[in-house]
């Protein structure tokens, strides 16, 4: 009967040591503990976007932008939206953003400033999941997958024959839009600023018009001739008339058939875009003298970089410049 005992007693403690000497090889190795009921399952990517882009709403950043950021994700999550966290390396999300400047048979190519929105994105969904604690790890952080090359934009402006033939394709066939055109070239508005402008953000006495547009709202300039073209279309517009783009009453998507139909009657020999009216008030202020930060401040440009497409288009702007120092 006592030796019964005394063996169990030792098998019993046998045990323990056994198991403390498993838990501590466990540890050493890095293993994780046994999995338990009720342990919630490693997220995935998709379990991060929601979250990103409420974020992003709540700090301001504008419908539109969010819009495109889910248009591009259309093309992000059925190809990595499935890997769990511990997946998304930056060696598979380097592959991924190869994959859309390669293209395939359902997509053509996408150029270097498109890949690095769709890199900005992902890179901005994972720095919120860590900040939130939904991850450990940004495998983008420190820069470990390159930004591509960005080709160098061309800024495409009017020329005043162009703007003679557009303008005379305009009168023909809706006369009624010159004015339009007019208030583009002479603001520089972007073209969902102008198209979802309100005759209640018209400050005659201060010479602005409120706007709101993708870098936010802003004050747009408003000088003698675009005053000129405002109070002409306020002389058109019902009294009940909200906003200054006439069919902006009726519907809510800017269509603009008949600038594209004008530009093809006019024969423009490049491709020819509503927003190079943007580029032409711009590059016509650069052309008169007006100081880059000038320009920045009149186009609502968010980046100095952005402005300074524009500095060749000034070719005395370096030598007035440095005439400025004497000896």
């Amino acid at each position: 009967m006592l030796d019964v005992g005394r063996k169990g007693k030792v098998s019993d403690v046998n045990n323990i040591l056994i198991g403390k000497r498993k838990r501590l090889e466990r540890r050493k190795r890095g293993a994780a503990a046994p999995r338990t009921k009720g342990r919630k399952p490693e997220p995935q990517f998709r379990d991060f976007v929601e979250s990103a882009l409420e974020a992003k709403r709540l700090r301001g950043n504008q419908p539109s932008s969010i819009a495109t950021e889910r248009s591009r994700l259309r093309r992000v999550l059925p190809a990595i939206g499935h890997l769990k966290a511990r997946q998304l390396t930056a060696g598979r999300i380097e592959r991924f953003l190869q994959d859309l400047a390669r293209g395939d048979a359902s997509h053509d190519p996408v150029k270097g400033a498109t890949v690095n929105r769709f890199h900005s994105l992902l890179s901005s969904i994972l720095q919120h999941a860590v900040r939130q604690g939904l991850t450990a790890h940004n495998p983008l952080a420190g820069g470990s997958v390159p930004w591509s090359k960005e080709s160098k934009i061309h800024v495409r402006y009017l020329a005043a024959d162009e703007q003679r033939h557009i303008v005379a394709a305009i009168r023909r066939d809706c006369p009624r839009k010159v004015l339009e055109l007019g208030l583009a070239i002479l603001t520089g508005m972007r073209r969902g600023e102008q198209f979802n402008a309100r005759w209640s953000d018209w400050k005659r006495k201060e010479g602005v018009l409120e706007v709101t547009g993708k870098t936010g709202p802003r004050k747009v300039r408003i000088n003698r001739a675009a005053h000129r073209c405002l109070l002409r279309l306020r002389r058109r517009a019902s009294k009940n008339q909200v906003f200054i783009t006439p069919e902006r009453n009726e519907m809510t998507r800017d269509r603009r058939v008949w600038f594209e139909r004008a530009v093809r009657t006019a024969n423009l020999q490049t491709a020819f875009r509503y927003h190079d009216l943007r580029h032409t008030f711009c590059s016509r202020l650069v052309a008169a003298g007006v100081p880059l930060l000038d320009v920045k401040e009149l186009a609502g440009h968010k980046s100095y970089s952005t402005t300074l497409r524009y500095a060749h288009l000034s070719p005395d702007h370096l030598k007035r410049a440095v005439e400025k120092v004497a000896f």
